[in-house]
């Protein structure tokens, strides 16, 4: 009987040797996987960088391209910021008779205010041309 215990005990160790190769590769092979799926994904954003980079670039020049052709120009209206564009409702998109419009309206009032603050005509009895009680004769 210890002859066959002997070979029993030989196979379950075989066994379990091939068993933990058989691990180790499968770890080794997951981990080859996941290499390979990481650099794709930095492949990939690489591209996608470099597109958005491209686009960028092009952006930048149309934009010099606009700005140095509005420095040429003499009748520009400068963009509202963003606080004058929300107080008149206006965005960006409107067109610039409508941003003309908008500014216009808004120095309406101060205008109203200067008149309205500015020093008035005196109003009182001796400027109407009737005495005062005091020069009333009694």
């Amino acid at each position: 009987m210890d002859k066959n215990i002997g070979e029993q005990l030989n196979k379950a160790y075989e066994a379990f040797r091939q068993a933990c190769m058989d691990r180790d590769s499968a770890v080794k092979e997951l981990q080859q996987k996941q290499t390979e799926n990481y650099e794709q994904r930095i492949r990939e954003q690489q591209e996608q960088l470099s597109l958005q980079q491209t686009i960028i670039d092009k952006l930048k020049s149309q934009l010099l391209l606009v700005n140095s052709t509005q420095d040429n120009n003499y009748g520009c209206v400068p963009l509202l910021e963003d606080s004058e564009t929300r107080k008149n409702n206006l965005t960006l998109d409107q067109p610039q008779d409508k941003v003309i419009s908008g500014i216009a309206r808004e120095k309406l009032p101060k205008v109203r205010r200067q008149e309205v603050s500015s020093p008035r005509k005196e109003t009182s009895a001796r400027s109407l041309g009737s005495p005062l009680l005091h020069e009333r004769g009694n």
